[in-house]
């Protein structure tokens, strides 16, 4: 008792809480049952809030460029949990009946997420019927001998979504108008590499023929450099290559900086103007949400105008900022609202949108 009387209060709540041995074997058995019933309850409501939390958009103001984010930051689940919820929302909300099936235990998300690729409006409701009750093998086989492939399809695909928008696109670093374009948003596919040492990783790889006689050329061109020709110090020195000529086209990194070119153009961003911003911001979004959290997303990152071109604003240091994609759209409809933005987009859709230039806010702006 005396090593109880040393543990804090609430672990020791928590140490009563879940101690079982004062239940009989019935009772047991009848309370795994319930918080089995009662887990997958809360797990189809969560799907469903999870669902129109994407929809809504929610996690941009709480600093996240994506709903995965979002639910691996706020809510604590892996990527794996949080990609499995986020496809049987988006699958759920498309055929509602998968709700049900989840509240109720005749399907499980990881059917879900195995079925969504290969749901539609005419199949949906049969397809769904013939895999309730089943284990995750036995919908392997049903999808298998109703859809056969050729190769293994991966656990959760980044699906179609079918409510997909126009958006504006202007990536970092390139300085040719943006249009308005397709964006399929889904969560980043699940990463094949894991660490098995300090410092030290291992990557599963797949690869055509003709990526593989890339990568042999390779080796074999370098030979000079790394005689050994082992694939993973290949790949290392394309790289590290790569990374350097990307980050001279994005940001104009660049160890000798040449003499800045005048431009008549407003939305023309010299070299000099891309380098400092990116350092100053740190090459990741800069937006904050409202408790003061930085987004920090490093994908997709685009160049915004704080006051938008259309407004009379420049480019310079001092104007712009990096953001992210989905943070650059946010940001516009902040300071144009929500429907010029949607009217734009489906102004694009049906060709008369035409090409637009700058940020998003001032693309917008310019329509």
């Amino acid at each position: 008792m005396r090593e109880y009387g040393r543990t804090r209060p609430r672990e020791y709540e928590h140490m009563h809480r879940f101690s079982l041995q004062h239940l009989s074997d019935a009772a047991i058995r009848a309370g795994m049952t319930s918080c089995r019933t009662r887990e997958r309850s809360a797990t189809a409501a969560l799907v469903a809030h999870i669902a129109e939390a994407e929809a809504r958009r929610l996690y941009l103001a709480d600093a996240c460029d994506s709903m995965a984010t979002y639910c691996t930051r706020e809510l604590g689940f892996t990527e794996d949990e949080a990609y499995k919820r986020i496809h049987a929302g988006r699958a759920a909300l498309r055929f509602p009946e998968i709700f049900g099936m989840l509240d109720d235990g005749r399907l499980h998300l990881t059917g879900v997420n195995l079925l969504e690729p290969k749901l539609t409006e005419g199949n949906a409701s049969e397809l769904l019927g013939a895999a309730c009750g089943k284990s995750v093998f036995e919908i392997r086989e049903l999808l298998a001998a109703r859809f056969p492939v050729t190769e293994p399809l991966p656990l959760v695909l980044a699906s179609a979504n079918p409510d997909d928008q126009l958006v504006s696109k202007r990536v970092v670093g390139d300085d040719s108008p943006a249009q308005l374009v397709p964006e399929r948003v889904a969560p980043p596919p699940h990463t094949t590499v894991a660490p098995h040492a300090a410092g030290r990783y291992t990557a599963i790889v797949a690869m055509d023929q003709a990526t593989h006689d890339e990568l042999r050329e390779c080796a074999e061109l370098l030979g000079h450099v790394l005689p050994s020709g082992n694939a993973g110090e290949v790949i290392a020195f394309a790289l590290h290559h790569l990374v350097t000529h990307l980050r001279k086209r994005k940001y104009a990194a660049t160890s000798r900086p040449s003499r800045a070119r005048s431009s008549s153009n407003p939305r023309h961003m010299p070299a000099h103007v891309r380098r400092a911003v990116r350092e100053r911001d740190g090459g990741c979004c800069t937006f904050v949400s409202d408790d003061g959290r930085r987004c920090g997303s490093r994908t997709r990152l685009e160049w915004d105008h704080i006051v938008p071109v259309a407004r009379g604003g420049e480019s310079t240091v001092d104007n712009i900022r990096l953001r992210c994609r989905a943070h650059n759209q946010f940001e516009a409809e902040r300071t144009f609202g929500a429907a010029f933005m949607e009217g734009k987009r489906e102004g694009a859709q049906r060709g008369a949108g035409g090409r637009f230039g700058g940020s998003c806010a001032s693309q917008a702006a310019l329509g």
